[in-house]
């Protein structure tokens, strides 16, 4: 048995054993052009029995010149020997890292990531597979470990993760791949890159990992055995924490709110890890939260003082009231304005921020074009509706798009003032924003010729003089 035969079997296993696609599925392959994208393209193109619709996606980061442009056009001629779509974005990395003021490591993820996403729902996706393999899983627990990380950071990359991103060869070593290359007679591009030890990956790559050899040639195999075992205990954990949360906490109004009593009964560990899962209630992620935000949160709920409150990362704010905990999100610049209301069908809804907000059905044949007014299809766009203020990381299908766009940047394009920003009032239809009052609406409720009945929105905005509440005691830590 050869090793092209030998690697479609374990990728099979993998598949089942991890329930990862199904047979006819459409998957997104985010496509670099180095040995392990480049393998995963081929392997995934002859499953037996799977006739999976593939689509390649890849990023130029334009991070180096001609030889990022010979990457691209590597892929598309590979996509198209396959004879599958090719879907690329050119995007000035560098220059958007300045923007954001992030490195360029983390500037280029983020862009990787609102593309894969972008395609993925253009094409009606299962998931996004991504060629991280058993190699990258040592450098990634090496690395976290370095940094510091609990048992979530050491169990290493998921096979799924919560975005429907999937890693079928995080059982496979770099070796096997580049022979099954070499086996297959497949060319595949070198990104010098991968060669800076200015990043830590790199470091960690070239440097740490030949040292660790010298103790154990297999540390790369046990690493990753390791954060297999770490993974599945984890996810035992989970479980546990998740019961916990069902008894103890509660998502009101868009707080959690877990009860000071139930928290402090639990065991430390157990505590922390709750506290942890109710931020990413709240968020829908833990990136920026360390272990001294855990602590500090602890320590709250310890205090003696029965009110008082902490700033966390991501504009959350925890309060301790008596026996509860609320975490809750601000506004920035204007805390006051920051609300949530439900809208269950046609009628006039006051807003705290101050305005507005009237719902009533309309006739087909007088639609208007108001800026402060918008229509929607009313089958497209069901009751019930949320009207919030932004949040970080908003974004919507303009009218007329077919892709998502940052609402930041739907703000920044039409010159809106940061200080009008935290009063517009955002609807939206279950997790969809619709409609940004004043400003843009979605193609998602888009009034066409198929329509049979529509809802007219109106934003009537007036200032409301908002008293401020008295000053409460905030953490003496910077960022805390």
């Amino acid at each position: 048995m050869t090793i092209s035969d030998v690697l479609l079997i374990r990728i099979e296993r993998a598949v089942r054993r991890h329930q990862l696609f199904r047979p006819d599925d459409t998957l997104v392959v985010a496509f670099s052009g180095g040995a392990d994208s480049t393998a995963l393209l081929d392997l995934l193109s002859r499953l037996p029995g799977y006739r999976l619709r593939l689509i390649a996606a890849h990023v130029n980061h334009c991070l180096r010149g001609a030889e990022s442009d010979g990457d691209e056009a590597f892929c598309r001629e590979m996509a198209g020997r396959y004879g599958i779509p090719f879907e690329t974005l050119r995007c000035d990395v560098r220059n958007l890292a300045s923007v954001e003021r992030l490195n360029l490591e983390d500037a280029a993820r983020h862009v990787r990531i609102d593309f894969f996403d972008e395609i993925s729902n253009r094409y009606g996706a299962a998931a996004v597979v991504l060629a991280h393999h058993a190699d990258d899983q040592a450098e990634t627990v090496l690395m976290r470990l370095l940094r510091g990380s609990g048992m979530t950071g050491l169990s290493g990359m998921a096979y799924r993760n919560a975005r429907d991103y999937i890693r079928p060869l995080l059982e496979i070593s770099r070796t096997e791949i580049e022979q099954y290359l070499l086996r297959r007679g497949l060319a595949w591009c070198e990104d010098a890159s991968n060669s800076d030890t200015a990043y830590l990956r790199n470091r960690i790559r070239h440097e740490l990992l030949p040292l660790l050899e010298e103790y154990n040639p297999a540390i790369r195999s046990t690493l990753a055995a390791t954060a297999s075992v770490i993974r599945d205990d984890e996810a035992l954990l989970g479980e546990l924490t998740a019961d916990v949360i069902a008894e103890s906490c509660q998502i009101v109004e868009g707080k959690v709110i877990c009860r000071v009593g139930e928290l402090l009964a639990l065991d430390a560990a157990l505590r922390r890890r709750v506290l942890r899962h109710a931020f990413k209630l709240l968020t829908g992620t833990l990136e920026g939260v360390s272990q001294r935000h855990i602590e500090a949160l602890c320590d709250l709920i310890d205090s003696e003082r029965p009110n008082v409150r902490l700033s966390l990362p991501h504009a959350v704010t925890a309060m301790r009231a008596y026996d509860a905990l609320s975490l809750m999100r601000t506004c920035i610049d204007v805390p006051e304005a920051c609300f949530e209301l439900m809208i269950p069908g046609p009628g006039r809804y006051p807003l705290p921020s101050g305005g507005v907000i009237t719902v009533d059905a309309h006739c087909l044949s007088t639609l208007s074009s108001e800026p402060e007014s918008a229509h929607f299809d009313s089958a497209k766009v069901p009751f019930p509706w949320l009207v919030r203020t932004f949040r970080s990381g908003d974004r919507m299908m303009p009218f007329g798009m077919s892709g998502r766009k940052k609402v930041k940047d739907i703000f920044i394009d039409k010159k809106i003032p940061l200080t009008e920003r935290a009063h517009i009032p955002f609807l939206l239809c279950g997790d969809e924003l619709v409609w940004i009052a004043g400003v843009c609406a979605s193609e998602l409720g888009r009034v066409d010729a198929t329509s049979t009945a529509t809802v007219r929105v109106t934003w009537h905005y007036q200032v409301q003089e908002v008293e401020a509440e008295p000053g409460e005691w905030s953490s003496a830590n910077p960022g805390v």
